[in-house]
């Protein structure tokens, strides 16, 4: 009878996945070639299939809605050999309905949860069509290119220690202490937060400080970050042709934001998009002025965060909630191999 109960007792427990194992990777989608399709070898003036395995394993859910913020897979092949592309639809992709952008098509898949700590995949399936070899050739080794542009979000949420006695002159214990904040784990996105510096700066003349964040962070995908700003753009042909290419490759925005008396106040991030460091009231008051923007050298750059409001020297140490968010677009490209063949002659 106890071997029985504990086989029961087993069979009724369930496993509950931490919300804090969902937001952990450095990967957001991952994108591959069916293995047989395209197959390894195909015959001229013949069609088939190629199949894409794509996969959300990050933390953040590519949205449905807006139609615009889904993501974009252009597929590139030569049209001389592949002339004729087909998309087949499904519920969570459709194609482009511009007759010249038959190699387009749109996505939307959601990111690990609680619910679905695997997070969602689908499958875009497509029908080519090889035209006549050369006249001499028997055989051509072509290729087929799936190019990915979506928007994603890094997201943390973490506790700080604000302790304005900077001199540590103050007798007695303390809550916390002031320490930087390593993050080897990733949230669940292709950007990573590796480390948080705290610094508390004292205000010249003044009985306050202000605590300021060194935010450091790293492209650690296999992709290259894009400008949230028309990052479908990004798989098309014309992307560097139309526009000028400043702050477009490998940059990124960063917004801080802490609990107020107010509720939730946001940070003053900088350098900002104008490389600035605002100070002035009608700045302070702007959004997008107080938004640090990232520009990845060598895959990583930092943003410095600063309160708004100097804490009083006399005030003892406590914790304060920060919240830091990241907003980009994303590219990656992927690419398989195949043979054309003539058909065997007998």
């Amino acid at each position: 009878m106890l071997i029985i109960a504990s086989i029961l007792i087993g069979c009724g427990t369930t496993t509950k996945t931490n919300s804090a194992d969902i937001i952990t990777g450095t990967e957001g989608i991952t994108a591959v070639f069916s293995t047989n399709a395209p197959p390894a070898k195909v015959f001229e003036n013949n069609n088939f299939p190629v199949l894409i395995k794509i996969k959300n394993v990050g933390a953040y859910s590519i949205p449905q809605n807006p139609a615009e913020s889904q993501g974009v897979i252009s597929i590139g092949r030569e049209k001389d050999y592949v002339p004729v592309l087909s998309i087949e639809e499904n519920s969570r992709l459709t194609k482009s309905n511009q007759q010249d952008k038959d190699n387009e098509m749109y996505f939307f898949v959601d990111g690990k949860s609680q619910i679905n700590p695997q997070g969602d995949e689908l499958i875009a399936s497509l029908t080519a069509t090889t035209g006549k070899l050369d006249t001499q050739s028997e055989h051509r080794v072509s290729a087929i290119t799936a190019n990915l542009c979506y928007p994603y979000k890094t997201m943390l949420s973490t506790t700080v220690c604000i302790d304005p006695d900077v001199a540590g002159l103050r007798p007695g214990k303390k809550v916390c202490s002031v320490a930087d904040i390593p993050f080897a784990n990733g949230q669940g996105a292709p950007i990573a937060i590796t480390k948080i510096e705290s610094l508390m700066v004292p205000e010249i003349d003044q009985e306050v400080i202000k605590p300021q964040f060194l935010i450091y962070v790293e492209n650690k995908g296999s992709g290259n970050p894009i400008n949230l700003a028309g990052f479908r753009q990004a798989c098309g042909n014309d992307f560097d042709k139309n526009d000028p290419i400043n702050n477009r490759w490998n940059v990124a925005t960063l917004k801080a934001f802490t609990s107020s008396e107010n509720g939730v106040q946001q940070l003053v991030c900088c350098p900002n998009i104008y490389s600035e460091c605002p100070d002035n009231e009608a700045d302070l008051n702007n959004p997008d002025k107080i938004t640090g923007f990232i520009r990845l050298r060598d895959k990583k750059d930092f943003v410095r965060c600063t309160f708004r409001n100097g804490i009083p020297k006399g005030f003892d140490a406590y914790t304060s909630p920060l919240k830091i968010e990241i907003d980009y677009g994303y590219m990656q490209t992927i690419s398989t191999n195949f043979v054309i063949q003539k058909p065997l002659k007998y």
